[in-house]
Order: structure tokens, then C-alpha cells, then sequence
């Protein structure tokens, strides 16, 4: 640009008089708007507190005649060569001009009041409310001009003088807050929407752990006293660096709150007590859920969760039921499975919050039994071992799982390698099923591509086919999935014939493997106990 931005503050009254006169206006490239009442709400108080709300920025050039719609205000704008085009703060504008330019009280969808007693904004209240008591509710349509407050309050002959006060602060408050924005001269509308496009991509906004913890873990003593702390502190279990945003939703639950945060519910608020109780509860849930994962449901690794939201439901589960007896814990590891392989776990937010809802803090097995019924849908198929391997896709790390379960020994000193109970740097680093075979031509992409061309092996120089040519341990074979015959065909240069027959033998190894932790054909009858019913009880 060859002029520097102007920076400057507009004062609320004087920004919503230019709204009046049509000098500011919204460009065909702004984005719809997405605030409801709940959001303006929070602005206006915002305005009230004084907080900051951010800056403005307008690019100032020509408008053609026009009419422009602000909600149910309409704004017949001349043309002008001074007009304000609105490239950042759009939702503010629209929000403030809506609750404070209305003609009518009640006339529009974002329309607020001030009670006067509680101090806070409200939507319009009812008729019998404002009948009964017409000083306590002041609407916002009337606070913007000091001489239409006035007449307001006149006609309340009955107020008291802490009301007209509070009332006559809040305009005050409001007509005179400083935004402050800047004001871009181009004749180029190019360079406007470069400007545009980095305003609201550039930069990386704060996730919710991390906004939560900034509210609360500086005030926490205790340890741990953020999210972070819970990972690090899970770390030593040997399970894999577990992510923030899945024990925030895990401490969310915890405090009895939606796991998935609103858009416009803002930050968890506890108090001190409140989160390091919320900090330490969280963390001793996610053990019990990582020891359950590691010793009991073949998971030694969280990288390997085929979905996440089963850990989230799980330390639900565990922070209720921590000594939960042995046949509840196996009937969860069906639970776990059968979620997995038909999708049940998939983690959108209606399947999480049933799930988690099907948790009674009083009744362990009742809430199995709930849980168990979400799942209980057995899938046509079980993921292919021809199909292609993408280890970000679930299928494929239920494959890894099936893989690692055959106990994999190294190709040269023949020694079991731990995937995923020691291998964090291998997870970090790499992702540890590597090619077999390497593919040059398109007609090759099928079983090349797939679960028959992988090895739950870390890379090694020269590549695992040399590797494997070289083994004469036929256990280490085995612990690959990989046949005498598979073997022999590979030798003899056969690599289309060696993905066949791995991928046939792989495919009944996964289908047993599966098989033997969902258990479709099993009963869920609950533990015996649960269905005494004492003397007293009767």
C-alpha cells in the first residue's frame, strides 16, 4: 500500500451514526453473519465492563446508492466517495446497531435489556415482568442518545435514584467506549482482500485448554496445575504423549458440563479449590483409563486408538466406578471393540454425549449394560487386509493392532520389539508399519497399497525386503504373518503372488483377532452380583 493505515478510536455513538448515514458498509466478500443473542449479549457487556472487544479495520474508498439491512434496520445510504467498508469487525457492528438502533423495544431478534436491579443483560421480558415493574427494565434502544434516556427515566415517575443512576451510568458507559480501528486508503480492492484473508487466517488463536488453563493454573499451587502437567504426568505409564484437547474434554465431564464447548459458552470457570480438584480428578481418571487400554484391551499405545472419544467415556466410567469388578471390565473391552469396528466410537457430538449420558454414577453395571447396547450392531465386514493402509484412518490402525498382537520380532537379531509398549520415540518419530515391497507402476497400487505390504517394523537401511530375505528364523516369519509359502514366493522373485497369500492369511489372523476381543457371539449377562437382590431389598 502506498499510504499507511490511519490509526483511530470511534466512540459507540459516533461509529453508529455513521451507520445511520450509510457511511459504513459491508463488501460482497464479508462472511455471513454466524452470532446470535447470546454473543451481542456478550458484547454489550463487554462495552459496559469496559473490556476490550478488538479493533476495527475499514477501508475507506467510493460507495455506489444503496440499501443495506442491519437485522430489522434498514439504512437507505446515498452514494459517497468516503465510505467505510467493513474488513474486519463485521458480527461487532451488525450486533451493537441491532440491540441499540432498533425503533422498537422488542422489534428485533438480537433486542436486549438492562435490568436495572440485577445489573446484566437480558432478552426482552415478559409482559406481566415489565407490566408489573416498568422502572427495573430499561431497553437498550433507548440507551444510545442522552435526551431519549432522559425521557425515558421522566416517565418513570416512580424510579429510584439507584436505578436512574445505574441507568444514566450505562449510557455513559456505552456511548462513550473507544473502539479502536484502523481505516485503510486503496484503490485497490486486491490488496483489501489480501488484507482481509490475513486478518482472519493469520495467527493462531488460543485452543480451550489452553484458555483454561491460562484462567486457572497460574492461581493452582497444587500439581498438576495445567493440562500440560496431566500429560507429562501420564507420560511414565509408557502410553504415548496423550493430546491436551482430549483430556480438556475429559475434564469437562468431570465438572458435569458438555464435553464439546459451545462457540458462544466461553471458558469453564472454576474456582481455585474447584480446579485443582478438577486438575487431579482428571489425571487420576486418565490413568485408570491407560491401564485399562494397556493390560486388559490390547491397546498399548494411544497413537493406536482407532478413535478418541472412547477415552473420554472411559474415564467417566472409571472416576464413578474405580474398582469396577473383573466382569464389568471385560465386558467394557467388548464395549471398546464392538465401538471400534462398527464406527459407534467415531466421536461426533450426539454419539459422545449419549454414550457418556449412559454412565449412572450410582449403577456400574447398569452402565456397562447402556454402553453395551450403543454397540451392539456387529458390521458386515471387518477392515480388509486388501484394502489400502492409511494409519490416520481407524481401519488401518485396527490392522496395526492385529499386526502388533502377532508379537513382531526383529528381522535381524530376532528379538520382540515392544511396539507401542517402549516405542514412544517410535511413534513420535515415524510411524512404525513400513513397506515391504516398493511399487513403480500404477497397475501396481492395489495389494501394494494395503495392510499385506506393511511390517510392524521400524525402517531400516536398505529396506525391509532385504531384510526379509535374509531370515532364516521361521518364528520371526510367523510374527510378521507371513507363510512358508508367502516366503518361498517372495524368494522366487514373485512379489504379486507373495501379496496374495499374505493378505489371505492376514485377512483370518485379523478376523480371529477381532473376534477374540468383541466377542458378538458371547452373552453380556452382567456380573452375578448385581443381580442378587438382598432380603432387605425385596
Amino acid at each position: 500500500m502506498e499510504r499507511r493505515p490511519e490509526a483511530r478510536a470511534f466512540k459507540i455513538e459516533d461509529l453508529l451514526a455513521e451507520v445511520r448515514l450509510g457511511r459504513i458498509r459491508i463488501p460482497s466478500f464479508q462472511r455471513p453473519l454466524s452470532w446470535d443473542r447470546k454473543d451481542a449479549s456478550k458484547l454489550v457487556d463487554s462495552l459496559y465492563r469496559g473490556y476490550p472487544i478488538g479493533t476495527l479495520l475499514f477501508w475507506e474508498t467510493a460507495a455506489e446508492p444503496g440499501e443495506m439491512r442491519f437485522g430489522s434496520i434498514t439504512v437507505t445510504a446515498g452514494g459517497r466517495t468516503d465510505a467505510l467498508w467493513v474488513v474486519d469487525g463485521q458480527q461487532r457492528i451488525v450486533s451493537m446497531a441491532r440491540i441499540l438502533l432498533a425503533s422498537e423495544a422488542d422489534n428485533d431478534a438480537f433486542a436486549l435489556y438492562f435490568d436495572l436491579d440485577r445489573i446484566e443483560f437480558v432478552p426482552p421480558p415478559s409482559a406481566a415482568a415489565q407490566s408489573g415493574d416498568a422502572a427495573r427494565w430499561l431497553p437498550m434502544t433507548e440507551v444510545l442518545d442522552s435526551e431519549r434516556l432522559f425521557q425515558w427515566l421522566m416517565a418513570k415517575s416512580s424510579i429510584s435514584k439507584e436505578r436512574r443512576d445505574r441507568a444514566f451510568q450505562l449510557g455513559k458507559r456505552i456511548r462513550e467506549y473507544d473502539i479502536p480501528a484502523y481505516v485503510v486508503r486503496t484503490d485497490s480492492e486486491e490488496i483489501l482482500r489480501e488484507v482481509f484473508s490475513r486478518v482472519n487466517s493469520t495467527g493462531k488463536g488460543l485452543k480451550a485448554p489452553q484458555v483454561f488453563d491460562a484462567l486457572h493454573g497460574a492461581r493452582t499451587h497444587s500439581r498438576p496445575a495445567t493440562i500440560k502437567d496431566i500429560v507429562t504426568e501420564l507420560e511414565p505409564l509408557g502410553f504415548g504423549r496423550v493430546e491436551e484437547q482430549t483430556l480438556y474434554k475429559l475434564l469437562r465431564v468431570l465438572q458435569g458440563v458438555p464435553v464439546i464447548q459451545g462457540g458462544s459458552d466461553g471458558p469453564l470457570r472454576l474456582s481455585l479449590g474447584e480446579a485443582e480438584q478438577a486438575y487431579r480428578q482428571t489425571t487420576e481418571a486418565a490413568k485408570r483409563v491407560i491401564q485399562f487400554l494397556k493390560e486388559e484391551s490390547g491397546i498399548p499405545h494411544y497413537e493406536l486408538l482407532p478413535y478418541k472419544q472412547p477415552l473420554v467415556t472411559l474415564g467417566k466410567f472409571f472416576s464413578h466406578h474405580p474398582a469396577a469388578n473383573a466382569r464389568s471390565r471385560d465386558l467394557l473391552v467388548r464395549w471398546l471393540w464392538r465401538g471400534a469396528l462398527n464406527g459407534s466410537h467415531q466421536g461426533d457430538t450426539v454419539s459422545t454425549r449419549k454414550a457418556l449420558d449412559r454412565i449412572d454414577p450410582d449403577n456400574e453395571a447398569l452402565s456397562v449394560q447402556r454402553m453395551l447396547d450403543m454397540v451392539k450392531q456387529k458390521p458386515d465386514i471387518y477392515p480388509s487386509a486388501t484394502e489400502p493402509f492409511n494409519f490416520r484412518y481407524s481401519a488401518s490402525k485396527l490392522q496395526a493392532l492385529a499386526l502388533i498382537a502377532l508379537a513382531p520380532r526383529d528381522l535381524e537379531s530376532g528379538k520382540l520389539l515392544h511396539l507401542g509398549e517402549k516405542a514412544d520415540r517410535l511413534f513420535d518419530q515415524e510411524i512404525p508399519f513400513h513397506q515391504v515391497l516398493a511399487y513403480k507402476t500404477p497397475t501396481q497400487n492395489g495389494l501394494y497399497l494395503s495392510a499385506a505390504n506393511r511390517l510392524a517394523h521400524p525402517h531400516r537401511s536398505g529396506g525391509l525386503r532385504r531384510l526379509l530375505l535374509n531370515v532364516a528364523d521361521p518364528a520371526v516369519l510367523v510374527s510378521h504373518g507371513i507363510t512358508d509359502v508367502a516366503m518361498q514366493a517372495l524368494r522366487d522373485g514373485d512379489a504379486a503372488q507373495f501379496l496374495i497369500l499374505r493378505a489371505e492369511h492376514l485377512q483370518r489372523h485379523f478376523e480371529r483377532f477381532f473376534e477374540q476381543y468383541a466377542r458378538w457371539d458371547e452373552p453380556d449377562r452382567p456380573p452375578l452380583a448385581s443381580l442378587i437382590v438382598s432380603d432387605e431389598e425385596e
